[in-house]
């Protein structure tokens, strides 16, 4: 009787070891580097698919795109071996009039193009791009648009894009609609409406995903959110507990469910929103973060904070005190400078969270990460 292959010599149970490899953008060709039947198996398109997906609810923060006077453009966050170059993410547009960075959710890009009426979808790890024309009911120049993208779970090649924009129905009121894409359909869903009081607005920050639902930051008259229920197919307000005088952004609550995260001087409060067992929800206040320590070493304690950004996955939260950006992890609270530009007020930073395995040739050589140092070498 022969005896079974040695564990890392059965092809098939060293693709499944691998790929539970941590998903960074150095990890696959620091592997290819063990011999050559491993550089084989991780530079398969099969695998490197396999991989992202396995790894699809627990990516890295890569880094951010802002849309500024400049265009649409990527940031990286992570410091070698795994930052992904700011040339890596890059997308040529027409010109950067009529383009609106949407957000971007489950390493997709939404941006819409006001002036051919189209909404534009884009992986910037693959390079796919989908152009769609925008609903009838939509007009970008004449209101702002508002969306969000995402794949559901084992949906790799399929997603949904959200719209949402408000228009005026009376002196006192304004009506809000949204329309959902399906790539898996071809075409868009039904209209959906909801009346929301006036003057209220969408601020520029990404959607975020709790739950089945999308959340949008509502601002002007009043604070609130706004819902789009995936499974209901619905809107709604929902008012939050803080004020104009509070920089806040939609996160997911620490124990799971809706949440909020506030700024008030240099204390940030979470919160979450309750449900009781006659079905009345309500907001409670849970952890407080005092972030002077944190943020001494970049920012100017007399400047007032605002939240730029959100990374819903990985529970980072990007802010400003001034003349740079500070990205803060809100459960390790470790905290990080990221770069000093000029209107850092008029940029949201759009949390780009993907899978990104950077391309290996069969000679070994890499593509993407700035993979540096000397990794050790296991000789097969």
């Amino acid at each position: 009787m022969s005896s079974a292959a040695p564990p890392l010599e059965d092809e098939n149970l060293l693709s499944e070891i691998l790929l539970r490899l941590p998903p960074l953008p150095s990890t696959l060709p620091r592997t290819s580097l063990v011999c050559k039947s491993w550089r084989l198996l991780v530079s398969d398109p099969g695998f490197i698919h396999r991989f992202r997906e396995h790894h699809r609810h627990s990516p890295p923060l890569l880094g951010y795109f802002i849309h500024d006077s400049r265009g649409i453009s990527y940031e990286p966050t992570m410091d070698p071996p795994d930052r992904v170059p700011a040339g890596r993410f890059s997308l040529r547009l027409d010109h950067s009039y009529g383009f609106s960075l949407l957000g971007c959710q489950h390493g997709l890009v939404l941006i819409s193009h006001d002036l051919p009426r189209q909404i534009l979808v884009w992986d910037p790890v693959t390079g796919d791009q989908h152009r769609i024309a925008f609903p009838p009911w939509f007009d970008g120049i004449k209101n702002q648009i508002h969306g969000g993208v995402l794949r559901a779970a084992g949906e790799a090649d399929h997603f949904q894009v959200v719209l949402v924009q408000a228009t005026i129905w009376d002196k006192q009121h304004l009506q809000v609609l949204a329309c959902v894409y399906s790539s898996e359909t071809g075409g868009w869903g039904d209209l959906i409406l909801t009346p929301i009081p006036a003057p209220a607005y969408c601020t520029g920050l990404s959607a975020v995903l709790v739950g089945n639902s999308l959340y949008w930051r509502l601002a002007g008259c009043f604070c609130a959110l706004l819902e789009f229920d995936l499974e209901r197919q619905s809107l709604a307000v929902i008012r939050v507990p803080v004020g104009e005088e509070n920089s806040f952004t939609v996160m997911r609550a620490e124990g799971g469910g809706l949440g909020l995260l506030s700024l008030s001087g240099l204390t940030a409060q979470l919160w979450k929103r309750n449900t009781d067992c006659d079905g009345v929800a309500s907001w409670g206040m849970g952890r407080t973060i005092q972030l002077d320590k944190l943020l001494s070493p970049y920012s100017d304690e007399t400047a007032p904070l605002f939240i730029l950004g959100f990374a819903d996955e990985n529970n980072v939260v990007f802010l400003t005190g001034g003349d740079g950006v500070i990205m803060v992890q809100l459960e390790s609270l470790q905290s990080k400078q990221l770069c000093r530009i000029d209107n850092i007020f008029d940029q949201h930073h759009h949390a780009f969270e993907s899978v990104y395995a950077a391309g290996i040739g069969i000679g070994g050589e890499h593509d993407g990460a700035e993979l540096v140092g000397n990794p050790q070498v296991i000789v097969c």
